[in-house]
């Protein structure tokens, strides 16, 4: 009964495993290597070596290697928060409390691996664990934020797929890991790990391989769209397209809180509709990144007129429908590499 349990478990975790390395290796190659596909093979090559070290039997094909292959698994959680950030904020950057996880988790076992059992090193494993769980409710928080305001549809599904990945398998395999770190787990529930984590592989695989190009293109600078053109728009969205530009150009998206359904509702069509219209006719992966073009063009002008130069710069960013400083500050610099204020010292002297 155990030789079958162990036998199956084995050949649950090789596949698994087969999966995550291949899966990393079709991300990784390819004539264009985004930074998401990057990320995502990073991830997906990290699982592979988590699913074999986390099973007794296949620990011995790491050898010397087996304390190397446990801290790339440890990492495996950071490597999946730094994919769905950088999958699903088209402003994803890179600062120093990104890479202070990558480095902490391995230190934490590294140091309970000195110290051996004991108080100190159960109030590691609590904060490791802790850290894994902040780790997986930030990226159900990245997953779930924004899925209104993105244009690019196999993401916006993908989100939620993301979201319930976490929800049922991320949480129920942390769990996984907490009981068998305390107690000795019945060879079922190591079945069921494997189990789990081969039929998260095949699912989240098939999901990415049947949409590469759409998931892990990247997102252009706001400067670096062209100009809106009707003959790239289909004759049957080129209705469409008009009423759009002719709304665009009498100001809405000066409204604050506008929404893709708002706009929709205005232009006259479904909202799945604009959503194509925007993202396949002129380019743009979110709805923000669509008004901002127009919104930060017209704050330049503003900024630029010495006219304007003692007027406050928050006035400005509710005019052009912002709800606060913040969002506005936070596009402006994103697009302009510079706050509103450094750009208007800079243009007015």
């Amino acid at each position: 009964m155990f030789e079958q349990g162990d036998i199956l478990e084995t050949v649950l975790r090789g596949a698994a495993a087969g999966i995550s390395f291949l899966l990393a290796l079709v991300l990784a190659s390819g004539e264009i290597r985004t930074r998401v596909k990057m990320l995502g093979a990073l991830f997906t090559f990290s699982i592979g070596i988590y699913v074999l070290v986390a099973g007794d039997a296949l620990k011995p094909l790491f050898g010397p290697f087996l304390h190397a292959g446990i801290i790339i698994a440890i990492a495996a959680t950071v490597f999946f928060w730094w994919f769905a950030a950088a999958l699903f904020d088209d402003n994803f950057r890179w600062r120093w409390w990104r890479i202070a996880p990558v480095i902490a988790l391995p230190a934490i076992f590294v140091l309970r691996q000195s110290i051996g059992d004991g108080a100190i090193s159960s109030t590691l494993l609590y904060i490791h664990l802790g850290a894994n769980a902040v780790l997986f409710a930030d990226v159900f928080r990245i997953a779930i934020a924004n899925a209104g305001d993105d244009l690019v549809d196999p993401r916006r599904r993908f989100r939620f797929v993301i979201a319930v990945i976490i929800a049922v398998f991320g949480i129920g395999i942390a769990a996984a890991d907490f009981l068998s770190s305390l107690y000795a787990i019945p060879r079922l529930l190591h079945i069921f790990h494997a189990a789990a984590i081969f039929t998260m592989n095949m699912v989240f695989g098939a999901w990415m391989l049947a949409s590469r190009e759409a998931l892990f293109a990247e997102a252009k600078p706001l400067e670096a769209h062209a100009a809106p053109d009707a003959s790239l728009v289909s004759a049957v969205d080129r209705p469409a397209f008009e009423r759009l530009e002719a709304l665009m150009a009498e100001g809405v998206y000066r409204q604050e809180g506008l929404t893709v359904a708002g706009l929709a509702e205005k232009v006259g069509v479904r909202e799945h509709q604009l959503r194509k219209l925007i993202n396949s006719g002129l380019g743009f992966r979110n709805f923000s990144s669509f008004l901002n073009e127009r919104r930060i063009d017209d704050a330049k002008r503003l900024l630029s007129d010495p006219a304007n130069a003692r007027r406050q710069v928050l006035h400005i960013a509710l005019d052009l429908g912002y709800g606060s400083i913040a969002p506005f500050n936070r596009a402006f610099k994103n697009a302009t590499g510079k706050t509103p204020t450094e750009f208007r010292k800079d243009r007015l002297g």
